[in-house]
């Protein structure tokens, strides 16, 4: 089934940093700190090909690890 909606063009680096969906750039990207919504609310898009894994869960242990090893030391 293809998609014929249009969407107008989204610039990918502030819709992820404002964690947006990609493809419409209103919805919300995550349900939570680290989660992914199963679907835009905006505009429906399925996020399930997005499973990261462990990925977010390591990334922010690192970033938190190194801040918190810096004030200790």
């Amino acid at each position: 089934m293809e998609d014929k909606a249009h969407f107008p063009p989204v610039n990918p680096v502030s819709a992820g940093l404002k964690g947006r969906c990609p493809r419409c750039g209103q919805g919300n990207l995550f349900d939570g700190f680290l989660s992914v919504r199963k679907s835009c609310q905006a505009c429906g898009q399925d996020f399930s090909f997005a499973d990261s894994g462990d990925g977010p869960a390591v990334f922010v242990i690192m970033l938190v690890g190194f801040v918190i090893v810096g004030l200790v030391l």
